[in-house]
């Protein structure tokens, strides 16, 4: 569904007599007609708003739908404005982050606005057993600060931690703002893989899939610094530099030639542009090991 800030637009079912209003799947508004017994064929409009109904009936559907947007706008938080949201991102190392990240770090700069919405939404991910709770609005509060370039989302996600009882096995990853481009690497061709020597002789490549999900785990682990020369883009160019790294397979693609299970941890390190492509210039390739032997 469309939305702006935390307003709502409601999704018709056809003729039938209800209209939901969703974000990101979960419904959060529900207008339910009610119809009567009599000729005219008139309904009442009753309106649930995450989950709690409204000590209201009404006539008219735009009346209904004018409540329910009210509703939601005073129910859902606003406490995490744009400044929030940086002040508690930028106090997370590494980066990138997901959700849960952003939650604990929340607690630890912020802890009155998460005891607040706590006590409006309640604790617990969709499977504690609500339409909505704390850490939803958290989630879709940063949904909607990436649509206003606050942060940057990605499209793959993390594990979700079991025992917040998320209600599902994965939770996104997130980072700065321009933080986590996709990023030119040595032993690959960029995306145009097609190339024109002499308008005569016509050459193409393989390009090898990379996951974001598999490069922001990296980083969340090992943090953005070079493995070979220890380089900080943060601390060399200010907030521009923030982020910023390349991911390195200890394998190449090239040579695996087929789709596998990366591991984060085991099968991939962060380096700065200049060691990936010395580790590359040659083939063999540099071992990380052997990089750092050079640079000593």
């Amino acid at each position: 569904m469309t939305f702006a800030e935390d307003i709502l637009v409601f999704e018709p079912h056809g003729h039938s007599s209800r209209s939901e209003g969703k974000i990101d799947g979960i419904v959060v508004v529900l207008i339910s007609k009610n119809k009567n017994h009599t000729r005219t064929n008139d309904g009442i409009y009753s309106v649930h708003v995450l989950g709690e109904e409204l000590n209201q009936r009404f006539r008219e559907i735009d009346e209904a739908r004018t409540a329910a947007r009210d509703a939601f706008a005073a129910r859902a938080s606003s406490a995490l404005t744009d400044d929030t949201i940086t002040l508690v991102m930028n106090a997370i190392r590494p980066r990138p982050f997901h959700t849960s990240h952003f939650i604990d770090s929340l607690g630890a700069f912020r802890p009155d606005l998460w005891r607040f919405l706590v006590e409006r939404y309640g604790n617990g991910g969709q499977g504690a057993g609500t339409y909505y709770s704390a850490f939803s609005a958290v989630a879709h509060a940063l949904h909607r600060a990436a649509s206003r370039g606050v942060l940057d989302k990605l499209e793959d996600y993390a594990p979700a931690p079991p025992q917040l009882n998320w209600g599902s096995p994965v939770i996104r990853y997130w980072t700065g703002p321009g933080g986590f481009s996709d990023q030119p690497y040595p032993d690959e061709p960029p995306a145009d893989a097609t190339y024109f020597e002499g308008a005569v002789i016509e050459v193409k490549v393989n390009r090898y899939e990379r996951s974001k999900g598999a490069r922001a785990a990296c980083i969340s682990h090992y943090g953005a610094l070079c493995q070979g020369c220890g380089m900080d883009f943060a601390a060399r160019y200010g907030e521009r530099g923030r982020d910023f790294m390349h991911v390195h397979h200890l394998l190449p693609l090239k040579q695996i030639k087929k789709g596998y299970e990366v591991n984060p941890v085991a099968d991939l390190r962060p380096v700065c542009p200049n060691c990936h492509a010395m580790i590359h210039r040659r083939e063999p390739m540099l071992s990380i090991e052997e990089l750092r032997a050079i640079l000593r």
